[in-house]
């Protein structure tokens, strides 16, 4: 034998019907985690295959079915391992701070673009595409011009996936509804993600009219826990006072989006704590913060209609 070569193949159908994702036409409900894919060793670069393949178990350890891989084209090795063991990802860009509103930055965006869809469309993991991150200006054209260009760029790359265009703030043409609130008090949280007739659904800003997508809470939380100290500066969107009322925050503000009915899935900030944010749910070197049976707990439930689906 001189040399021999190895492959695998996966099948997945990801469609969504009024306002639900599908999961090989069974109903689902994301239990995303936001992850930066940082490590102590090499920043954005992993150590060792190894260690991405364990971030993946981590997760699911934690009871998250699946991952916001954010601001970072997550490397190939991680999209294998997701593969392999069935867990599922929105797959993103490094877009922040390239000038949305500017047609250079723009023009150079969907080049890169374009290569990151090219190289990863066919990983079964990936269920989504996010091309921005809290982005954009409803009132500029060049970010309408811009937005449309990538999701013309992205559906003929990959009709099978749907596309979440600017997570969290200003929605132009998009497949999913995407909103971020940090609101740490769970009765106020509750009162936020509860429709009324001035507000109707919860969102950032003021932006395109709500069109009944899958609509996905695709950050909250952040809750600060300092388990290894690592910077004076260190910081999270509150820092509870004992360890039971993190778990008692925790599960409220879950709870929370779990019993809200327009809501079909979630994405908590954030895996791990990284660089100068303590808010994850494991430590910044993979070992354990929390009681990971508690953890689990919380982030394993559906709600009930999603019960019989469950995987």
């Amino acid at each position: 034998m001189i040399d021999e070569v190895k492959s695998y193949a996966g099948m997945r159908k990801i469609h969504i019907e009024g306002n639900r994702i599908f999961l090989n036409n069974k109903p689902l409900y994301l239990r995303f985690v936001l992850d930066q894919g940082f490590y102590p060793e090499g920043i954005w670069t992993a150590p060792t295959d190894e260690a991405l393949k364990n971030d993946v178990q981590l997760s699911m350890n934690a009871g998250f079915n699946g991952a916001r891989l954010h601001q970072k084209i997550f490397d190939e090795r991680f999209h294998y391992w997701a593969d392999k063991l069935g867990y599922l990802t929105w797959a993103e860009s490094s877009s922040g701070g390239f000038g949305v509103n500017d047609p250079e930055g723009g023009r150079n965006f969907l080049s890169e673009w374009f290569e990151i869809v090219t190289r990863d469309r066919n990983h079964p993991s990936i269920i989504a595409w996010t091309p921005f991150n809290e982005t954009g200006s409803s009132k500029n054209p060049q970010f309408g011009r811009l937005v449309n260009d990538i999701c013309n760029v992205t559906k003929n790359l990959d009709p099978t996936r749907p596309i979440n265009d600017a997570s969290g703030w200003t929605h132009i043409r998009t497949d999913l509804w995407t909103a971020h609130c940090y609101v740490q008090n769970p009765e106020e949280f509750k009162n936020y993600m509860t429709p009324n007739e001035k507000r109707q659904i919860f969102t950032n800003y003021a932006v395109e009219k709500y069109n009944n997508q899958p609509y996905i809470l695709d950050e909250y939380g952040g809750i600060k826990w300092v388990s290894k100290s690592m910077s004076e500066s260190s910081w999270g969107y509150s820092e509870p006072k004992s360890i039971d009322e993190y778990y008692d925050r925790l599960g409220k503000l879950t709870d929370a989006i779990l019993t809200t009915s327009y809501i079909t899935g979630y994405c908590y900030t954030q895996f791990t704590d990284v660089e100068q944010e303590q808010n994850g749910i494991y430590n910044y070197d993979r070992s354990l913060k929390f009681d990971m049976k508690k953890i689990r707990a919380i982030f394993s439930k559906v709600p009930p209609e999603y019960l019989r689906y469950k995987e």
